[in-house]
């Protein structure tokens, strides 16, 4: 991929996309300055990990308290960045990274659990096995703009439970979401070199690939997740890519064909048709979203 030249002085602006107003403006990391998020989150990384689970998952629900007391907040802040109405950034994104966290407080033992592994060769019966899950190191995510919030923050919340650090390049149209993520984290307990966001532009990503990550999860274009492809593969760096692309749905001959058709427009255009979401996970998510949006309502 080749990291590609910074400008010097180049800066991302965070815009409202409704208004044209400039809401922030930033100074663009250079190479340098990634290179050296990934060596803190490197060197912080090996006391988070042993940690014992409890503790990390203890500062997990805090964060998931903090981020339920602040959701209004962050649901106008996410407007501001990307635009989507309050009730959708609600839905959408906050609803999306509560329930994560209660998957994670709820499964994260269970799946770093040791578990013993039969052998199937008569040769190795004298013999025992276990699975043992360990954190690959230091991950790097690169997050996309149409979710801003609920994207990088159920990735990043997967990797701390289970002891990586983390380094972030968020969407350079909506930094401001990734550096709340941060606040957010960093006040429930997350050390600051385990957890960092590096703001610019596709030089800073470029920077990010070819840096000393140990993971990297890239969630973009078909085109860019090539490229990225190619770079992993040729150092053989381990790549999670969701791409972009249009799911099909499928109606049987026995639907209701009012719900059907009223999940499928309601999926087809919900935050303006770019999701990355099945229909029917959307049409479930609309059933719960009357139920959240008025509890935020009646306690604010």
């Amino acid at each position: 991929m080749g990291i590609e030249i910074q400008v010097p002085g180049a800066r991302v602006v965070s815009t409202n996309p409704a208004t044209g107003e400039v809401v922030r403006e930033f100074d663009c990391a250079s190479a340098t300055e990634v290179q050296a998020a990934v060596a803190r989150a490197h060197a912080a990384q090996p006391a988070w990990r042993v940690i014992a689970v409890r503790k990390r998952l203890d500062i997990i629900a805090t964060f998931q308290q903090l981020l339920n007391e602040r959701k209004q907040h962050v649901a106008r802040l996410i407007t501001s960045e990307a635009g989507k109405p309050i009730a959708e950034a609600l839905l959408t994104e906050i609803l999306v990274v509560l329930d994560a966290v209660r998957f994670l407080l709820e499964e994260t033992y269970a799946f770093l659990r040791e578990e013993p592994l039969p052998h199937g060769n008569l040769a190795t019966k004298a013999k025992s096995g276990r699975l043992i899950r360990e954190p690959y190191g230091v991950i790097g995510i690169i997050s996309p703009w149409n979710y801003p919030f609920s994207i990088p923050a159920t990735e990043t919340l997967a990797a701390l439970a289970t002891g990586n650090a983390v380094v972030l390049k968020p969407s350079e149209l909506t930094p401001l979401c990734a550096l709340e993520l941060a606040s957010l984290l960093h006040h429930a307990g997350v050390p600051e070199g385990v957890f960092q966001v590096v703001i610019g532009e596709g030089p800073a990503g470029a920077a990010l690939i070819e840096s000393a990550i140990d993971k990297l999860i890239f969630t973009g274009s078909v085109s860019t997740g090539r490229r990225i492809a190619q770079t992993a593969g040729a150092r053989l760096l381990p790549v999670v890519l969701e791409l972009g692309g249009k799911d099909p749905m499928l109606v049987l001959d026995d639907a209701d064909v009012d719900v059907a058709s009223s999940g499928a427009v309601w999926g087809a255009f919900v935050n303006a048709g770019q999701a990355c979401l099945s229909v029917e996970r959307c049409y479930v998510q609309r059933s719960i979203y009357e139920t959240f949006v008025s509890a935020c309502a009646e306690k604010n």
